[in-house]
């Protein structure tokens, strides 16, 4: 059997996302010489899944093997949320309505969706019912 990189087995050994784990195990495994079929069955993924992560270890290292998803960047930033949570604190009666003109005024900003601003007020201590 192959020798395993050092760099792919700290990669291994640390605390990882399970998908990250899985593509660096089925490297690993790989590497070993075993056979993809036996690969996929084990970990329940495809042959090209094994091929695709062997590859892309191949030219990138363990980077290569990490997600690359970063998620989408927040409308407000840290202080403003803040700002917007100590503001609806502040207030005596609250309504989505109310909060949505306050962000629109103050930061030009309009939420996609209403769960943005019910999550405001859950952040801020008051219930959507309550909010009501």
């Amino acid at each position: 059997m192959a020798t395993i990189p050092d760099d792919l087995m700290k990669f291994l050994a640390e605390h990882r996302d399970s998908r990250e784990y899985r593509r660096a195990l089925a490297v690993k495994l790989a590497l070993q010489g075993y056979l993809y079929n036996v690969i996929s069955d084990m970990l329940d993924i495809t042959p090209g899944f094994i091929s695709q992560a062997k590859n892309a270890y191949e030219a990138h290292g363990v980077d290569g093997l990490c997600l690359k998803y970063t998620g989408s960047q927040p409308y407000l930033s840290p202080d403003q949320r803040q700002a917007v949570i100590t503001w609806i604190k502040a207030q005596k009666t609250w309504s989505v309505e109310q909060l949505r003109t306050y962000i629109e005024a103050t930061y030009a900003i309009v939420f996609q969706s209403q769960q943005s601003y019910y999550q405001l007020l859950s952040d801020a201590g008051i219930s959507y019912k309550k909010a009501q």
